[in-house]
């Protein structure tokens, strides 16, 4: 789907997707933008480190948060552009992975 000038082919803005909504169902605009808010707020304490980490929307994906240590640096290894020489590894900070797996439902919409 890429134009013949090279350029990949844009999404539509936030306000574009939310006025997309709003057309579909035939709320307001500021009633999508709260529904949005509310499934942004339900998202975080799922996969928060209180929640289970785990979330499944019906019929799309589910997403899944799974917590990576930090890791201490200070190793030596093999620096891959230059053969033959060391470099000294950094430390990496904990942080959170968010991986999304699409469901079948949305597999099959897309075929």
């Amino acid at each position: 789907m890429a134009k013949a000038s090279g350029k990949s082919p844009k999404s539509i803005t936030k306000s574009q997707f939310f006025a997309e909504i709003a057309t579909e169902t035939g709320l307001k605009k500021s009633d999508v933008v709260k529904v949005f808010d509310a499934m942004t707020k339900i998202i975080t304490q799922q996969l928060s480190a209180k929640g289970p980490g785990v979330l499944t929307l019906p019929g799309l994906f589910k997403l899944k948060a799974k917590r990576i240590p930090a890791k201490k640096g200070g190793e030596l290894v093999p620096d891959r552009f230059n053969p033959g020489k060391m470099i000294k590894t950094k430390d990496k900070p904990a942080h959170t992975r968010v991986t999304a797996r699409p469901l079948k439902a949305l597999k099959d919409l897309l075929k």
